[in-house]
């Protein structure tokens, strides 16, 4: 534990961002991981110390997530991951789940099963997380992908201390919880914080991913487990569904703040476009003007997320199906449209946001970052979409299996589970990808010395959650724990409310009522990962909302 502890400081986790100063960030001259769960980022950076990349560990921290943090990410789901290599030249992969070739347009309309897009086989989508995390390591690994898992497998096969964050995301299911902890731990009872646990047929899975790469569990016994147990509850993904499945190269979306340059994800992500439109709008006002985490600040962000989200629900889905316009949406025209729009002293109905232009709770997601001694850096976001995803496992290989398809709109014009609007250009499709709000991101400063990695977890909130801790580094010159650490807002135009974290002071939110918003108190879900490396040294912090380190 020594030479992690040089790697990595654990943090504090605080009970309430509200009523406890953040901890003290993490400091490292030979790399950083940050994850949502301390066993998670310790497999990490056991593999930097054994002279990995940021891309091994990276890997070696979302197989042992899958294992400790269920509810969260596994092999059974799928993502996005930026890399920015030590000359900034970014590569990003889109892996992210698809639906299956017998889906249809209306097969949730049609359905007579309740709930059948988030419980159950129909709600699985071709999981992508194995090939991704093949890809990725094949790319630009630098250890033996055998190595690399056997981190993982070892949590899994050894067992760990159930964490808070998974027992009470366990308590959170009520009548399925019995059935979750014996499918997920083999147990006669549901497990309590601080109950050792394993996991050894998902640990299994691991090892013969490590061995076999992707095709572990894209052909062969593995395969026919996962597709056995979605027919088996109604689902569509075959094994023929599993071979098929390939990760994309992507370019990424690109744009500067402060001088800084973002790389972020492009669509099917809507993440990385709505990042960077507000951050344009943000880059033309004098942020001096307007503290941190005020009334000013958040009615300022409320009115340039509400036009950010309606642009999305209007225009974005998957790029291999639909035209998306991100430069129309990213143009000097459209930003200073959305800027010279604001009013400081109200907002405005619903239906005031967004442009016509012509296109001729605690969700299951993790976020990871990580940077290397070299400045190679990563920010890696997956998941199985909500809580515990579709609740359909393996039989023999452990793997929990995705909801995504609950991420296409069912029925355009109308709000998903997170009250989000989407278009056609969102509707279910054969070999569709679903579109996302995750933001796996990372800065380059202006000298090209400097990496910010950052992204988070939390449905939606991802892009707000990344966009302010953005903020506050670089405008606010906070360090990377108080950055995650202080309040929060959020607004995506659909439902019309202004959620503010609790802890905001009570004259922050008689303000923001008296200027019109709908506002709603609460514990804010979402959970930022992020990394600052500057002269060798990174200095990092994990979210203390989840618990991670």
């Amino acid at each position: 534990m020594r030479l992690f502890g040089r790697i990595l400081l654990g943090l504090v986790a605080l009970q309430s961002v509200a009523s406890a100063a953040a901890p003290y960030p993490a400091r490292s001259a030979g790399g950083m991981v940050a994850s949502d769960h301390r066993l998670a980022s310790e497999a990490g950076a056991q593999i930097l110390a054994a002279g990995g990349n940021a891309v091994d560990a990276v890997v070696a921290t979302a197989l042992a997530a899958g294992v400790v943090q269920p509810a969260g990410s596994g092999l059974g789901g799928g993502g996005f991951a930026v890399v920015v290599g030590v000359d900034g030249t970014p590569f990003v992969l889109d892996f992210r789940e698809v639906a299956p070739a017998g889906a249809t347009r209306d097969m949730y309309v049609q359905s007579t099963q309740e709930n059948a897009s988030r419980i159950g086989g129909l709600a699985v989508g071709v999981l992508g997380e194995a090939a991704g995390l093949a890809a990725l390591h094949a790319r630009f690994g630098a250890l033996k992908l055998s190595e690399v898992a056997a981190p993982a497998a070892a949590l899994a096969r050894d067992g760990f201390v159930l964490g808070p964050h998974l027992a009470h995301a366990l308590s959170k299911t009520g009548e399925a919880a019995p059935i979750l902890a014996r499918s997920l731990f083999g147990a006669n009872h549901v497990p309590v914080q601080g109950e050792h646990v394993q996991r050894k047929r998902l640990g299994r899975t691991i090892e013969s991913f490590g061995d076999e790469g992707a095709s572990a569990l894209q052909t062969g016994a593995i395969a026919e487990d996962i597709a056995a147990a979605i027919a088996q509850t109604g689902g569509l993904v075959g094994v023929a569904d599993l071979t098929g499945y390939t990760p994309k190269v992507r370019t990424p979306v690109v744009g500067e703040y402060r001088g800084w340059t973002v790389v972020t994800m492009p669509p099917p992500s809507s993440g990385g476009v709505v990042l960077l439109q507000v951050l344009a709008v943000l880059e033309g006002l004098d942020m001096a003007e307007t503290p941190a985490f005020g009334a000013a600040l958040f009615h300022r962000l409320a009115e340039a997320m509400k036009h950010a989200f309606a642009d999305r629900a209007r225009h974005m889905g998957d790029p291999d199906r639909v035209e998306i316009p991100v430069q129309a949406l990213l143009s000097p025209e459209r930003i200073e449209a959305i800027r010279s729009d604001f009013e400081p002293g109200r907002t405005y109905d619903p239906e005031h946001y967004g442009t016509a232009i012509d296109p001729g709770t605690d969700a299951g997601t993790q976020h990871i970052s990580v940077i290397d001694a070299s400045g190679m850096a990563v920010a890696l976001t997956t998941t199985i979409n909500t809580s515990f995803g579709s609740r359909v496992f393996g039989a023999k290989s452990g793997v929990l299996l995705n909801n995504e398809m609950d991420d296409f709109v069912a029925r355009p014009g109308k709000p998903n589970h997170y009250g989000l609007i989407g278009s056609e250009a969102n509707a279910v499709s054969p070999g569709a990808r679903p579109l996302s709000s995750m933001a796996p991101t990372v800065l380059i400063s202006p000298d090209g010395h400097e990496r910010i990695v950052v992204g988070a977890s939390g449905g939606p909130f991802i892009i707000s959650s990344t966009l302010q801790a953005i903020v506050n580094v670089i405008d606010f010159g906070m360090d990377p724990a108080e950055a995650v650490s202080v309040p929060r807002m959020h607004h995506q135009w659909a439902p019309n409310v202004l959620f503010v974290d609790r802890g905001v002071s009570p004259d922050t939110v008689s303000t923001l009522v008296a200027l019109g918003h709908a506002v709603k108190v609460m514990d804010f879900f979402s959970a930022v990962q992020l990394i600052h490396f500057k002269d060798g040294v990174a200095t990092g912090a994990s979210d203390p909302r989840k618990g991670g380190q």
